[in-house]
């Protein structure tokens, strides 16, 4: 759920941004399909990891058959962004590398409709929140196309201890990492902080994991 002081404090961040008109919709988008026809340049998300007792009971527009929250929210995003769009997912660790059919079948489409690049966070970056371990996944559809590798980022320093207090340390991967992603996507340049795999290689494993 949404409260009213999150949405306060969202339109004066757009505001602020210069989105003078923001389009802010509210509306469950596991169990409501009525606005599925909507598709986007950019979605950018750190989708709610938890998923109630039970399981969620989705409407059966989506292409992956699961319960899990952020299963779902992933197949969600991947399916609505434009054929030239561009995404950045924050998951937990169950995406990048559980079995089970669910979580193999999302991976498999994101490696063959959006995915180019996968970002290791280290466990506690969401402190004093949460300690799970997250990753950042990279979607870009006009890329994937291109592109038969998908990279990977590991971040262990965010300028933060990972303590429940956040302290402020000296050190921070953040920009060689980036200034390396964008070397490599720009140039075909890989250094020490990317790696690469093939997509005919994850696909072909027997877990498809990330």
């Amino acid at each position: 759920d949404i409260s009213p002081e999150f949405l306060k404090v969202s339109l004066m961040n757009m505001f602020l941004h210069k989105f003078n008109n923001p389009n802010i919709i509210e509306y469950d988008t596991l169990s409501d399909e009525s606005k599925w026809n909507l598709y986007y340049d950019v979605i950018l998300a750190n989708p709610p990891f938890f998923t109630p007792k039970g399981g969620i009971t989705p409407h059966n527009r989506f292409g992956v058959k699961s319960k899990k929250a952020e299963v779902l929210f992933v197949d969600y995003i991947n399916e609505h962004l434009l054929p030239t769009g561009r995404g950045g997912i924050i998951v937990p660790g169950g995406i990048v590398y559980r079995a089970g059919g669910a979580y193999q079948q999302v991976r498999k489409k994101l490696i063959k409709d959006s995915l180019i690049g996968v970002i290791s966070l280290p466990a506690g970056i969401f402190n004093p929140y949460s300690n799970v371990k997250t990753s950042v996944l990279i979607l870009d559809k006009k890329i994937n196309k291109k592109k038969e590798d998908i990279f990977f980022a590991q971040i262990d320093n965010d300028g933060f201890d990972l303590g429940k207090k956040r302290k402020p340390i000296n050190k921070n991967d953040i920009p060689l990492i980036l200034e390396s992603i964008k070397n490599y996507l720009k140039n075909g340049v890989k250094n020490k902080f990317i790696n690469t795999v093939t997509k005919k290689q994850i696909l072909e494993s027997n877990d498809i994991g990330l």
